[in-house]
């Protein structure tokens, strides 16, 4: 008699697989959306700490600014420095694009909050209130998953957030 596998096997395995390809896809999914809105609460951040570095560095106001793109292409957050320390939106398009990396948000999350941050050369930055509240919200598997960023005007420190059980905790 020859070694090898009968049909029946052959069969089991494959139903095995189709089991485990059946269970394991959804929740691959699932985690690829809550890691694609991590990512981009992380970039935002980033993008924030940047410009807040580089306006203490350059001894300037640095805006950082939400471009909404067309609906399919999402929105993009670019930095600009500022010739004086009025932190106007519409200035951007009389100053200085700086080389800090354009960041890109998907076009799945939605952005609530002031398209416009001033971060000053003194480390403060712009607020209307104690903070400027930014936050990103996405919808993953029926669960919504929102991150927030407070920016203090007296410091330009961020407080980042995420929402889990109808509750704020510390990101």
């Amino acid at each position: 008699m020859k070694p090898g596998i009968t049909l029946i096997e052959l069969l089991v395995v494959i139903a095995l697989f189709g089991i485990i390809a059946g269970v394991g896809f959804p929740n691959l999914a699932g985690w690829n959306c809550k890691q694609e809105i991590r990512n981009d609460f992380a970039s935002v951040n980033n993008i924030f700490e940047q410009a807040r570095d580089e306006a203490i560095n350059r001894s300037r106001t640095v805006l950082v600014r939400t471009i909404t793109n067309l609906p399919s292409d999402g929105a993009t957050y670019r930095a600009f420095l500022l010739d004086n320390r009025n932190c106007n939106a519409s200035q951007s398009s009389q100053s200085l694009e700086l080389f800090i990396p354009n960041v890109v948000i998907s076009n799945k999350t939605q952005l609530f909050g002031p398209s416009a941050q001033c971060f000053h050369s003194d480390g403060t930055a712009t607020a209307s209130q104690a903070a400027q509240q930014h936050q990103m919200s996405r919808t993953c598997r029926g669960i919504p998953i929102t991150y927030q960023t407070f920016v203090f005007g007296a410091t330009g420190l961020l407080d980042k957030q995420r929402r889990f059980k109808n509750a704020w905790v510390d990101f």
